[in-house]
């Protein structure tokens, strides 16, 4: 495992335990199978998984034949994913940023980006990670971004107390303009464990965003189903990109 960065982490050991060690293994089959359907192992099999943490979708896409580069800033979270993959699957781990992809070699046929770890800059940071993102791609490259939508968060209380993987959470979420801060404490603790802000993007400022960074949208969906609109219904949209030459960019 090779360290890019020395990035701080931002997530406790309390929210792995809540939020990702109880994922259902049939909503990874199904975020694994959207990857296969738009990035196909045959046309895409050189891939960057960004924020890769614990190697969730890493290990088992490597399982499939692809020759997977996971990222994370989390030293622990990649030491977890190094340990519980097969030592002859086709997989490399590195310690590092999203925000310095210039710092990791190499071209990529496709990268992903799952379960909403983007948008923690402004507008232009956020611009600017996504154009790291294509310079690190070959011509006609895919990426699959995954996203809160801002809409449906709009419509979430401010307060809200409820049960994730059998523990007890409080959140609270502060709004400033577009920028959603959430402040999280478990089972009832008086201190708070862990906060995150991102800019929230709604459908169409995203794919705004993602044209002036060098990508038109092959498909906007939620839920990892093709056939389902991005909307405020569903908190969760996803993007397939596709990068275009710098003589066809949008939104400049």
């Amino acid at each position: 495992m090779q360290v890019l960065t020395d990035m701080t982490n931002t997530f406790s050991d309390a929210w792995f335990r809540t939020f990702l060690d109880p994922i259902p293994q049939e909503h990874t089959d199904r975020e694994i199978a959207f990857v296969e359907r738009h990035l196909s192992v045959l046309s895409f099999p050189r891939l960057l998984d960004l924020c890769c943490g614990s190697g969730r979708h890493t290990i088992p896409l490597a399982a499939r034949g692809y020759q997977v580069t996971g990222v994370d800033t989390d030293h622990a979270a990649l030491a977890r994913a190094a340990q519980v993959a097969p030592p002859d699957a086709t997989v490399n781990f590195l310690v590092g940023d999203m925000r310095r992809l210039d710092l990791i070699g190499g071209t990529y046929d496709a990268a992903i980006n799952l379960w909403h770890s983007f948008g923690f800059e402004d507008d232009a940071g956020n611009r600017a990670v996504l154009e790291g993102v294509r310079a690190r791609l070959r011509p006609n490259g895919r990426a699959i971004v995954d996203l809160y939508n801002r809409a449906h968060f709009l419509t979430l209380p401010l307060t809200e107390t409820s049960e994730r993987g059998g523990h007890r959470v409080h959140t609270v979420r502060t709004w400033s303009g577009n920028r959603l801060h959430v402040d999280l404490r478990y089972d009832g603790a008086d201190h708070i464990a862990d906060s995150f802000e991102w800019r929230l993007y709604d459908p169409q400022e995203f794919t705004a965003l993602a044209a002036s960074a060098g990508f038109r949208v092959l498909l906007s969906c939620a839920w990892f189903t093709d056939t389902m609109p991005a909307s405020a219904e569903h908190g969760r949209m996803q993007f397939v990109l596709e990068s275009v030459s710098p003589g066809t960019f949008e939104g400049r």
